[in-house]
């Protein structure tokens, strides 16, 4: 755990109170003033988070995520939290219970994800590398031109010469002259044909060049189109903003062009639901979970269109498949004891519901379980 992780964590403990205690029960201008300030202490921990920022909103969720340091799913739900915090920022705007919903999950889900990093253990310092054998010193070969030790060949010609003592000097090898041709004065100069300074194969080498600097260019104009990632932020933001049909033509697009992506999916759902067309719903649903089986958006908004049906126990056990899939969903836990309750199964869905605490699912209970 680093310094970091220790104060965005440090920031979230200072406002969890504000979380447990919202609840649909309260006045909406009391609600909305609690969103506003659990916003301002997870927007606190989210600058903790990355060292120190001067970036806000969205911009700051967003290099939140293309450093890695929270997860896609974590993204996507401090954005419905951030289109919570932006509505209740408005003077006349009541706080609703899926505004507290929204909110619960996105400082829910940061916390389970940074409560998990700061949990695993550090990694082992590395060995230190082995020290390099010592390297035997090599005779030194006489310097060229030592000629304080002849060599055996030069000491066998000294031998030769009778005992003198003095050392024989060979004779310099005679001068190249160039013969002269009958009736010239002078020798003809000769000329040496001058290398070309052009290599043979600066084709290729120009055409490699060109190569890579094409390369290079469709790199820089591939790295600036927008990612998947961008692009949900976008439609969410527009969904967050009302503007339902320029988020479904948004999903949609994201949805064709990136076709193993389940998340888009999910969205087109909840807007569909939102709309009453529970059939088109139920199929984005489908082909999400056929995409990411464990997806717990997808299996949480199934169970509710199930539940919303009256089959009940179908969506019992797509509540369990959200919690099998992500534990910390408060939402999925709240409805599994909504559906437990109409299954007269009391005493396990009040469990679920006390894990669940306060939230929109508390009004899908009977007076009974209350």
């Amino acid at each position: 755990m680093n310094g970091n992780q220790q104060s965005a964590m440090a920031a979230l403990k200072a406002v969890e109170p504000i979380a447990t205690k919202l609840d649909r029960s309260r006045d909406g201008e009391d609600r909305a003033a609690d969103i506003l300030e659990l916003w301002q202490g997870t927007e606190t921990s989210l600058r903790a988070l990355m060292g120190g920022s001067l970036l806000s909103g969205q911009g700051l969720i967003r290099e939140l995520r293309q450093r890695e340091m929270i997860s896609l799913g974590q993204a996507y739900a401090l954005l419905e939290f951030l289109g919570a915090r932006d509505r209740a920022n408005r003077t006349s705007y009541r706080a609703t219970d899926n505004d507290v919903v929204v909110a619960r999950e996105g400082f829910r889900q940061f916390e389970a994800g940074l409560a998990t990093a700061v949990n695993e253990p550090a990694a082992p310092p590395l060995p230190p590398p082995p020290a390099p054998a010592p390297v035997e010193p090599r005779a030194q070969a006489p310097a060229r031109g030592d000629y304080s030790r002849p060599p055996a060949a030069a000491a066998a010609a000294a031998a030769a010469v009778g005992g003198s003592g003095l050392r024989s000097t060979p004779p310099p090898p005679p001068a190249y002259t160039q013969p002269v041709a009958s009736g010239s004065t002078t020798p003809d100069p000769t000329y040496t044909e001058r290398p070309s300074r052009m290599p043979p194969n600066l084709w290729f080498i120009v055409a490699l060049v060109v190569l890579v600097v094409a390369g290079i260019g469709g790199y820089m104009v591939f790295s600036k189109r927008s990612t998947p990632e961008s692009s949900m932020q976008g439609a969410i933001a527009s969904m967050q903003a009302g503007k339902h049909e320029a988020a479904k033509g948004e999903f949609a697009t994201i949805a064709r062009d990136n076709p193993t992506l389940a998340t888009p999916h999910v969205f087109l759902s909840r807007l569909a639901r939102q709309e009453g067309d529970l059939g088109t719903a139920r199929r984005e649903l489908e082909t999400a979970i056929r995409l990411d089986p464990a997806n717990f958006a997808a299996l949480r908004e199934m169970g509710l269109i199930l539940f919303s049906t009256g089959q009940y126990e179908l969506a019992r056990r797509f509540f369990i498949r959200a919690l099998e899939a992500n534990p910390a969903d408060n939402a999925s836990q709240g409805y599994l004891g909504c559906a437990l309750s109409r299954l007269n199964r009391l005493d396990e869905a009040q469990r679920f519901l006390s894990r669940a605490g306060p939230g929109s699912w508390s009004s899908c209970l009977p007076n009974k379980t209350m």
